[in-house]
């Protein structure tokens, strides 16, 4: 049987940036797409021998679920999620500073008034996991994670991490945070209004999230005290 193609589906703020280096380091340049942009991998792979298309080995990026069809071989995705609305401002906080597009447009733009203008504040978490907005069910979301190995949490960054280093048999997964907002407030500082508006933006956000932490707590449970131990070490 073939080797399956791992696919890390990077939700953006979601820890993503700092797992893709761990993720990015176990491959050699011609084994992976590391965060190409869809339509040109397509193009690089169909124009690749048969040699060079048999080398991939893995992909990582902010795509959508379904891009495994480019490539012919068996597949599985993990990815790491995190709690709606600390995403949704931590987006904002971490955009607004973001050189170009999202600089220029959103200068003197608050945080409620960005919520109401950027798509991916509503339930984008789910809308990659589902495929497209047109997937957008609790129903598409559940049959698309069967095919995760792993979904990890931001909020148990750590305990995550452990969990992909077991399943796929990292090496160091010691490491670096990267891309960190440093200027954002805490949940407790935005306003209970702005909070109320990006949970009802979020709900199926909400539930898959809800459906994931229990997974993985459930998973967690079953460590052994040696297991705990090894989790304690990273990054001590």
């Amino acid at each position: 049987m073939a080797e399956k193609l791992l696919i890390f589906m990077h939700i953006p703020k979601s820890g993503g940036t700092t797992l893709n280096s761990i993720f990015r380091n176990c491959y050699k340049n011609n084994e992976i797409f590391d965060h190409v942009e869809q339509a040109e991998m397509r193009e690089r792979f169909n124009r690749s021998s048969i040699r060079n298309q048999k080398a991939i080995k893995a992909v990582s990026g902010h795509h959508y679920y379904g891009v495994h069809e480019i490539f012919s071989k068996p597949f599985s995705y993990f990815t790491m999620m995190r709690e709606p609305v600390n995403r949704v401002v931590s987006l904002y906080y971490f955009l607004k500073d973001y050189p170009g597009y999202y600089q220029n447009n959103m200068r003197n733009m608050s945080l409620e008034e960005y919520i109401e203008w950027d798509p991916q504040t509503k339930n984008g978490q789910s809308i990659q996991i589902c495929g497209s907005q047109g997937n957008l069910t609790l129903e598409k979301a559940k049959e698309n994670l069967k095919t995760f190995d792993v979904v990890g949490l931001t909020e148990m960054f750590n305990e995550s991490l452990y969990l992909f280093k077991r399943k796929y048999g990292w090496k160091n997964i010691n490491y670096t945070k990267k891309n960190i907002t440093k200027t954002r407030p805490s949940i407790q500082e935005v306003p209970a209004h702005i909070v109320k508006k990006i949970e009802q933006q979020n709900q199926l956000d909400l539930e898959v999230y809800r459906l994931v932490k229990l997974n993985i707590m459930n998973q967690l449970n079953l460590l052994s005290p040696a297991e705990w131990e090894e989790i304690k070490k990273i990054n001590a």
